[in-house]
């Protein structure tokens, strides 16, 4: 299963700390997907949403109703930390699905 092994992009020396390897490549590009989706979301409000808009207030009603539900009134001051969660896990698991990508999220030290 080599599409489940660590390896460095620059180099074929061992994996330091320091190394960029292809698990920190695809962790880059989920994070910039979703400063992408959410600031180009939220960029331009409008009263008639563009599709990033709706996508952007879709997911944040759907974990905030979610986390209200399971929690409670009181519990939402945990919202953002859930909502990093959530967003940073479906998009790594979305960026997994591309051919020839490497799954961040099938490693124990991501989840």
């Amino acid at each position: 299963m080599d599409q489940f092994i660590v390896k460095p992009l620059f180099g074929h020396g061992p994996v330091e700390w320091y190394t960029v390897t292809n698990v920190t490549l695809w962790l880059a590009l989920a994070v910039v997907a979703i400063i992408a989706l959410m600031v180009f979301g939220t960029s331009r409000r409008a009263v008639i949403p563009t599709r990033t808009q709706s996508i952007g207030e879709l997911a944040y009603g759907f974990v905030y109703k979610m986390v209200e539900d399971v929690t409670g009134k009181d519990a939402v001051v945990f919202f953002p930390y859930i909502m990093t969660l959530f967003m940073f896990i479906v998009t790594a698991n979305f960026l997994g699905l591309l051919p020839m990508s490497f799954t961040t999220t099938s490693h124990f030290a991501v989840t």
